[in-house]
């Protein structure tokens, strides 16, 4: 309810609840339930039904997951729904469009792919996160300025490229880059530590660029959507909040 950044971040294992804010413990939904099989999903299967029938060609439990995933990091969606988020969770918005739902997949598919570290981020320029000048000791407090910042107190393990859109991108308030730095406080600035920052930073330059996808996504979905009857669901639509 901070009104910033995604409303959702995807992980590969159960999460700490406290990971993001470090207060405040939030929620987990697992897609899958290995308790009673492999492929068990925890979607409704009414749900996963209901969207196949509107879209007229089937539908995964693993699609509708990565179009949620894609629609609640839309960059728009924690402003554009901040008042409804003080109180409740977030209500997902289907589009009736079957290829603006494609859009969402296939975006949140990148997102779950980058955010899960299930594949490497895309590559960068060479001027992105340059190492201007090998490390020598251990990593101290930064600051960063006009694109660069030096990882150890006497100034050495310089690194040069830091977009600022990177070093300011915050989840729920966390700064990601930042205190991903402060964590390290103490240990050696080698090598290894600055191969991390780099794929650290690239995972976030990226996110940045699926995470403004996701927005004309959510600009198309809002456009024209499924309502709770059409799919099944029941219920008064809730007055003022997107349907679905």
């Amino acid at each position: 309810n901070t009104g910033a950044g995604p409303g959702v971040w995807c992980h590969g294992l159960l999460p700490d609840y406290h990971a993001i804010k470090g207060s405040n413990g939030g929620y987990a939904f697992p897609l899958y339930d290995r308790r009673r099989g492999p492929d068990a999903s925890n979607l409704s299967p009414a749900l996963v039904a209901a969207l196949a029938a509107a879209y007229g060609a089937p539908v995964s439990p693993e699609e509708v997951f990565d179009a949620i995933l894609a629609l609640l990091s839309a960059t728009s969606y924690t402003r554009r729904f901040a008042e409804d988020l003080e109180d409740v969770f977030p209500h997902i918005p289907f589009p009736a469009d079957p290829d603006v739902f494609a859009r969402a997949v296939a975006a949140g598919r990148e997102i779950r792919a980058i955010e899960t570290f299930a594949r490497a981020p895309a590559a960068q320029g060479p001027a992105f996160c340059r190492l201007a000048s090998e490390p020598e000791g251990a990593v101290a407090a930064v600051t960063w300025r006009d694109g660069e910042i030096a990882l150890c107190a006497d100034g050495t393990g310089r690194i040069t490229g830091i977009p600022q859109s990177v070093w300011d991108f915050a989840v729920s308030g966390y700064r990601v880059l930042p205190r991903w730095i402060e964590g390290r406080v103490g240990l050696a600035a080698d090598l290894a530590l600055v191969r991390e920052f780099r794929d650290i930073a690239a995972r976030i330059h990226e996110l940045i660029h699926w995470f403004g996808r996701a927005d004309l996504v959510l600009e198309a979905v809002l456009g024209d959507t499924l309502s709770r009857d059409e799919l099944g669901l029941g219920g008064p639509q809730p007055e003022g909040r997107v349907e679905g």
